[in-house]
């Protein structure tokens, strides 16, 4: 299995559809990374991710400002973090970030915390070229590897 891919993002429906896709397969325990400049479609990924493991319409808020937002599922729990205005790596501490690693974790701006991010995890990075059409590409980084994306998105 390839640890690296480029899928193109041409619409909102093939977002939701990656979304859907990688919620399939996730289990109780997994790292993601969400990567990009502003308004390449992170947060909105996000929504879609943490929606399709509902099984139901939620409202996902963008943890920007509160840096995290939690959701209790049915079946699992998932954290939702937003290190755009972290200051510190180590205020990551301060956010309940070693309970996450229990959980699904999904990051927006991990790079904030380069030195510290799970050896295990996969990473999404958002890109928009210059006509203004969006791609990400997926990196897998450890032994985490998930067969998601060898079917067409």
């Amino acid at each position: 299995m390839k640890d690296e891919f480029k899928v193109s993002l041409p619409s909102l429906m093939h977002t939701q559809k990656l979304a859907k896709k990688l919620s399939g397969e996730v289990k109780k325990k997994i790292f993601i990374s969400l990567r990009g400049d502003l308004g390449t479609g992170k947060t909105t990924f996000a929504r879609y991710f943490i929606n399709s493991l509902s099984h139901k319409k939620i409202k996902v808020l963008s943890p920007t400002f509160s840096l995290v937002q939690f959701y209790e599922l049915s079946s699992r729990n998932v954290w939702h973090f937003d290190l755009y205005r972290l200051r510190n790596p180590n205020e990551i501490f301060a956010l309940d970030f070693d309970l996450a690693l229990n959980d699904i974790v999904i990051m927006e701006w991990p790079e904030k915390i380069q030195k510290i991010l799970p050896c295990d995890r996969i990473e999404f990075f958002f890109k928009e070229n210059e006509c203004y059409k969006r791609f990400v590409n997926v990196k897998f980084f450890g032994k985490k590897k998930l067969k998601f994306l060898n079917d067409e998105v």
